[in-house]
This record gives structure tokens, sequence and C-alpha cells, in this order.
């Protein structure tokens, strides 16, 4: 008899919380308050600014938060060296979660990350690319989460012209973000 009331609290607690699952599709838009690229052996460039988007696709229940992400990013970098903007593209897996109260906080990690620039005329691509983000997030306003994010990461490939340099590119990017999340 006890055996049937525990496999009976055991299943009544699985299925509530299977109830509780939901899909969470959070599109997402942004502005880079100060970005840095460091050319190894090279140049640095920072104080770039610019817009981004993208989206999260991923799993929630109970607070806790789980999916992909996606960011693409178009950065001014304010420098004559670079004829155009730094223009990245970076998908990665996340990790958060949702207070009961205001507040939202996530984790990442950049598996592959792609960009493209001019150097002088030259055409640049930026390959290979990996790295972490975190942020915070407030989520006080109805249907708007407001977030504070930090992206680091490292392309370890880059090509200018004809020439395939195997020296690493070091990024790192602070956005401010609202993202509208939903749960179906």
């Amino acid at each position: 008899m006890k055996l049937k009331v525990s496999l009976a609290i055991i299943f009544t607690l699985l299925f509530s919380f299977a109830a509780q699952a939901d899909l969470l599709i959070e599109p997402a838009v942004g502005f880079n308050l100060g970005t840095k690229f460091s050319f190894e052996g090279g140049s640095d460039y920072t104080g770039g600014k610019g817009a981004s988007y993208g989206g999260r696709l991923g799993y929630q229940n109970l607070g806790l938060q789980l999916g992909l992400d996606y960011l693409k990013s178009s950065i001014d970098m304010n420098d004559s060296a670079l004829d155009k903007n730094v223009d990245t593209s970076e998908w990665g897996a996340f990790a958060g979660f949702k207070f009961p109260v205001l507040l939202r906080v996530y984790a990442g990690y950049i598996f592959s990350a792609t960009g493209t620039t001019k150097s002088s005329g030259t055409d640049v691509e930026l390959n290979k690319g990996s790295g972490y983000k975190a942020g915070i997030g407030f989520t006080g306003l109805p249907f708007v989460n407001i977030n504070l994010e930090y992206r680091a990461g490292s392309f370890s490939e880059w090509k200018s012209g004809t020439t395939t340099n195997e020296k690493s590119v070091d990024y790192s990017s602070i956005m401010l973000g609202l993202s509208l999340p939903f749960t179906i």
C-alpha cells in the first residue's frame, strides 16, 4: 500500500511539473554600447557602437530556461583603418533563471561566430568564432524585458583578401537590449 501511495505521489509531481513546461520564444533587439576587436600581433579597435537583433528559442520550466540563441550585429568601429562596419553572426546555447519578482539572469556559450569587415579597401572575413555571454534582465514591465549583456570571444581564423591568418581576433561587447519573451 505504501509503495502505491509513493508511486502515486511521484507521478502526480512529475505530471504537474510537465504541465508547467513551456516553449520559450524570445525575439530581441539591442544596442552595443562599447565593442572592442583586437587582432593578435596587430591593431586594437575600441569604442564600437551599433545595433543587434536576434532571439532565443528554448524551454522554460519553474523559472529555469534552456535553449539556443542567435544574434546578428552591425558595429561601427569609428576608426579610419576600418572602411565599414564589422558585421557579426553568433549562434549559442543559453541557460537562465527567471526569478518570481522582477529579475532574470542568464549565461551562454557561443559555439559558432563569423564576421565581415573591410580594412584599407580589402575584405576581411572572421571565422571559427566562439565565446561566452552573461546577462541580467529586468522583467517588471508587461511583455518586455530590459537586458544588460556582456559578450566576449575569439575568432581563431581571419582572411584578408586571399591570405588566411591563424592568428586570433578577440572581441568583447556590452549590449543594452529589449526582448519580448513569451511561452506557449
